[in-house]
């Protein structure tokens, strides 16, 4: 996988990597009260985000049934081959194998335990031993699953560059060795985490403690090209989107230099309404 598990299930979601969990909901890698809580936040969250994740579950499951479903019959000699093989073959011109010769064996001696009067302490220390095991960290065991997820899901043809496009961005920004962050404080309220790399060319923008745009309208976020020429379309932001955290990843950012936010209509517009109630500078 391409990023850490938070401690709890909690948190993951707060962070807005809801997707990450897909693959573990998808092999029952999750108890029933963590796969109670990531039903009722995806019935809370947006239409995509949903799609997203069940067509991450169906794809893990459909990958998994497909890599060991697949029977290959094996070749018409194959038996013959292998008696030919066996010692003594050759010696019978018959071509069958010689009688089995069977060797009596005598019955084994039975031992008893020692102490067998005392309490079962090798018992207590099996018991110890599994719940030891038992007892892994829930991140260990949630990584392990994940790893099995991801190596079942590449013998299926169906690559983990792919699967986890959506978080790949802000992993490689992050882990770039020229990473620059900054937190802003916006005129809108709440709070704006920047982190960009030149090498990657790429950028994450993480927005919260944003509040709700006013009802029938949504925030849009834009790149502003640094020749001056017209704002580009990022997507928009409902109420819903920045109730949380919300993480958005920006590809391409040479030619930016700044990501803006406006108020517009429900639906968003094909260009900023002012006032702008945040920018963002790229630049250093």
């Amino acid at each position: 996988m391409n990023r850490q598990f938070a401690d709890d299930l909690e948190t993951d979601l707060a962070r807005g990597h809801v997707l990450e969990w897909a693959e573990l909901y998808a092999l029952d890698a999750i108890s029933s009260e963590e796969r109670r809580v990531i039903d009722a936040f995806l019935q809370d969250a947006d239409p995509s985000t949903s799609a997203s994740f069940a067509d991450r579950v169906r794809t893990c499951r459909e990958t998994m049934t497909t890599a060991y479903a697949t029977e290959v019959e094996p070749p018409a000699d194959l038996f013959d081959r292998i008696v030919a093989q066996l010692p003594g073959v050759e010696d019978h011109g018959t071509g069958s194998m010689p009688p089995p010769t069977l060797v009596p064996v005598p019955p084994a001696a039975h031992h008893e335990p020692e102490h067998a009067g005392a309490p079962a302490g090798g018992q207590d220390e099996l018991a110890e031993r599994r719940s030891t095991r038992a007892s892994m960290s829930s991140r260990a065991s949630r990584w392990m699953v994940a790893a099995a997820a991801a190596v079942v899901l590449a013998v299926g043809g169906v690559t983990i560059a792919q699967n986890l496009q959506q978080n790949t961005v802000e992993q490689q920004v992050l882990q770039a060795s020229d990473v620059r962050t900054q937190e802003l404080s916006l005129d809108a309220g709440g709070v704006a985490e920047l982190a960009v790399s030149g090498e990657e060319n790429a950028a994450v923008v993480t927005l919260s403690g944003i509040p709700a745009p006013a009802e029938g309208h949504v925030y849009q976020m834009w790149r502003i090209p640094a020749d001056g020429t017209a704002p580009v379309s990022v997507g928009t932001m409902s109420g819903s989107d920045v109730a949380g955290t919300k993480v958005t990843e920006l590809t391409e950012i040479s030619g930016f230099s700044a990501i803006a936010i406006t108020v517009e209509p429900e639906g968003g517009s094909a260009t900023p309404t002012l006032p702008v109630v945040a920018q963002i500078p790229l630049g250093a």
